[in-house]
C-alpha cells in the first residue's frame, strides 16, 4: 500500500481515500471534500475539492487542515493546497504535509450538541406505509450525538428495541439527513428527572437486521439515505466540530 512521509514518522494513505478539508479556524470556516488521486514521497494529488459549506474559501497556497475517518480512529494533518502546473481542472496538490495525528481513538466521537428534533414510534410488525409527516410527531431534542446515534429525550411510551423515525430540525451537518430511522438501545432517567433514550441510527446497509423484507417495502427512500458513505462524512464533520470546540475551550 502506498505511503507518504509526514514530518514525524509515516502514515499510510490510500488511493481514493476520502478527505475533508477545513479552511480557517472559526465559525466561518469553509469545509470541502475530496479524494486522494495519487501519492508521492512528499505530497498528495487530490481531486479538485468540492465545496460543502462555510464562508472561508480555498485559495492557491492556503494552509488547510485535512481529516480522514477510518474504522479505528479519526486522523488529521495540516497541509498547503496548491494548483498543479499546468493548472488542471480535475486535480490539485497537498504540499508541506504536517504530522498525521490520531486525534480520536473511538470511531465515533460523541459531542454534547443540542439539536431540535421530532420522533415517532413505529409499531411492529410494520404493515403499512411509514409516514414522514411531522404534524403528529413528538417534540424532542438531542443531548449528545455521534455518527452512530444520539441520546434524546423521550416520553414514557418508548422502550428498548423500539423502532423510531426521526425528523431532524437542524441543518448544522451536511451528512446528517433530515429523516432517520433509528432503534432504541436503552432508556434511563437522568438526575433532573428527564427520561432519555440512547438510539442507534440505522444504516441503509443494516436495514435487514431490523426489518423483514415485507416490512422494508413500507419504508420510504427518504428514511434510508444514511448509508456507510454518509456516515463516514458525518464522522469527519463531528471530528472537525470537536477540534473547534477544543480551540474555543468548550471541551
Amino acid at each position: 500500500m502506498p505511503t507518504t512521509q509526514a514530518k514525524t514518522g509515516a502514515f499510510t494513505f490510500q488511493i481514493w481515500e476520502r478527505l475533508r478539508l477545513r479552511v480557517g479556524d472559526d465559525n466561518n470556516a469553509g469545509m470541502y471534500s475530496c479524494r486522494i488521486s495519487d501519492i508521492a514521497d512528499d505530497h498528495l494529488v487530490i481531486s479538485r475539492p468540492y465545496f460543502e459549506g462555510g464562508r472561508s474559501l480555498l485559495a492557491d497556497n492556503r494552509i488547510i487542515t485535512a481529516y480522514c475517518a477510518r474504522a479505528d480512529a479519526a486522523y488529521s494533518f495540516n497541509a498547503r493546497i496548491k494548483e498543479t502546473e499546468p493548472k488542471s481542472a480535475d486535480t490539485m496538490y497537498l504540499l508541506d504535509l504536517g504530522p498525521v495525528t490520531r486525534s480520536q481513538r473511538r470511531r465515533f466521537v460523541r459531542l454534547d450538541i443540542v439539536m431540535q428534533l421530532k420522533y415517532r414510534h413505529i409499531p411492529r410488525p410494520v404493515s403499512g406505509p411509514v409516514l414522514l409527516a411531522t404534524h403528529d410527531m413528538t417534540e424532542s431534542h438531542s443531548i449528545n450525538l455521534s455518527a452512530g446515534g444520539m441520546l434524546i429525550g423521550v416520553s414514557e411510551g418508548i422502550k428498548t428495541d423500539d423502532l423510531l423515525t426521526l425528523a431532524v430540525e437542524s441543518n448544522q451537518f451536511a451528512h446528517l439527513p433530515r429523516w432517520l430511522l433509528a432503534a432504541c438501545r436503552h432508556v434511563s432517567v437522568r438526575e433532573n428527572g428527564e427520561r432519555v433514550a440512547g438510539i442507534e441510527i440505522i444504516l441503509r446497509e443494516d436495514l435487514p437486521r431490523y426489518l423483514t423484507n415485507a416490512e422494508a417495502r413500507h419504508v420510504p427512500d427518504n428514511l434510508t439515505l444514511f448509508d456507510d458513505k454518509m456516515q463516514n462524512g458525518f464522522v469527519s464533520e463531528l471530528f472537525a466540530e470537536q477540534l473547534l470546540m477544543r480551540q474555543k475551550g468548550i471541551l
